[in-house]
C-alpha cells in the first residue's frame, strides 16, 4: 500500500507540472502580434530649407521655403504656427502634406505682431506643426528654427590701390602700390582676406609674403564690418572704413605691430558695394 500511495503521488505530481507547463504563457513573437493593431497620429517633419534666414538688410523681400512631409496616420490637414524668440505661438498657415511652405519676413512680423523696428539680427523665428487625422491633432516632435541674419556677397578677387604705407623699421614706398586682393566667402558673412595689409608686407616695408593665414578673416553683418583678423606672425589688423562710393571702397587699417596704410578697393566686376561701415 506504501509503494502504490507512493506511486500515486508521484504521477499526481508529474501531471501537476504537466499541467503549470501547459498552462504557462508562451513568449510573444511577431507571429503572435495582433494583426490589427495601428499606431496612431502623425509626425510632421520640416526638411530642405531655402535661403535658411530672413535677411534683414532687404525685409521686404526676404523670403524663406520648406517642404512638409507626414508619416503615420493619413493626415487630413497640417497646422502651421509661428513663434518669434521663443514668445508664443500664433496661427501662419494651414495646409496638407506633403507639401512646399512659403514664408515671408513680412508674413511673420505681421502673424507674431513684432515690429520691423525692434528685429534685430539673431533674432529667432519657430515654426511648430500640428497634424489633424482621424485620431485627432498631434504635436510634432519636430520644428524649424530660421535665424535673422543678412546676405552678405563680398566674395571675389578686387583690385586694391594703396597709399600711406607705415612700418616700425624698414623703409615703406612713398607712392602708391598696386595689387588684388581675394576675399573668400565662407559663408554666414565671414571671409578669408588673401593679404590684411594690402601689399604693405610685400613692398620694400618688409619684402615678406602677404599678411595672410587660416585666421584671416573678417565679417560682414548687415553691411557693417569686423576684421581684427590675424596674420601668419599672430598680429591682429583692425580696419576702419572711410568711405563707399560705388565701386570703390576706401579704408584705413593697422596692425598691433605698428603697421598701417590706406587702400582703395575696386569691387571685381565694376558693381556698387553696398553701403559698408565699420563703426
Amino acid at each position: 500500500m506504501k509503494k502504490l500511495s507512493k506511486l500515486c503521488y508521484g504521477i499526481g505530481i508529474g501531471c501537476l507540472g504537466l499541467f503549470l507547463v501547459g498552462c504557462h504563457d508562451a513568449p510573444i513573437g511577431d507571429d503572435l502580434v495582433d494583426k490589427n493593431y495601428a499606431a496612431k497620429g502623425a509626425v510632421i517633419t520640416p526638411s530642405n530649407v531655402q535661403v535658411g534666414f530672413f535677411d534683414l538688410g532687404d525685409p521686404d523681400n526676404s523670403m524663406i521655403a520648406f517642404d512638409l512631409a507626414a508619416k503615420g496616420e493619413a493626415v487630413s490637414s497640417v497646422a502651421v504656427n509661428v513663434s518669434y524668440n521663443g514668445g508664443g505661438e500664433h496661427a501662419f498657415a494651414s495646409t496638407s502634406a506633403p507639401t512646399t511652405v512659403t514664408a515671408t519676413m513680412n508674413d511673420v512680423l505681421s502673424a507674431t505682431g513684432v515690429n520691423i523696428a525692434d528685429v534685430a539680427i539673431g533674432d529667432k523665428v519657430t515654426f511648430t506643426f500640428d497634424a489633424t487625422t482621424a485620431s485627432g491633432v498631434f504635436r510634432s516632435s519636430k520644428s524649424l528654427n530660421v535665424p535673422v541674419s543678412c546676405a552678405s556677397t563680398l566674395g571675389g578677387t578686387h583690385d586694391f590701390v594703396s597709399t600711406n604705407l607705415q612700418a616700425i623699421t624698414g623703409t615703406c614706398p612713398t607712392g602708391p602700390v598696386t595689387g588684388t586682393v581675394t576675399w573668400t566667402d565662407l559663408g554666414g558673412g565671414s571671409y578669408l582676406c588673401s593679404d590684411l595689409g594690402f601689399g604693405q608686407y610685400g613692398t620694400t616695408c618688409w619684402n615678406d609674403a602677404p599678411a595672410t593665414s587660416g585666421n584671416a578673416k573678417f565679417t560682414d553683418v548687415c553691411n557693417k564690418i569686423t576684421c581684427n583678423g590675424k596674420d601668419q606672425y599672430g598680429l591682429t589688423y583692425v580696419w576702419t572704413i572711410t568711405g563707399v562710393n560705388g565701386a570703390e571702397l576706401s579704408m584705413s587699417w593697422y596692425n598691433d605691430y605698428g603697421d598701417s596704410g590706406d587702400v582703395v578697393i575696386t569691387r571685381a566686376g565694376g558693381a556698387d558695394w553696398p553701403p559698408l561701415y565699420t563703426n
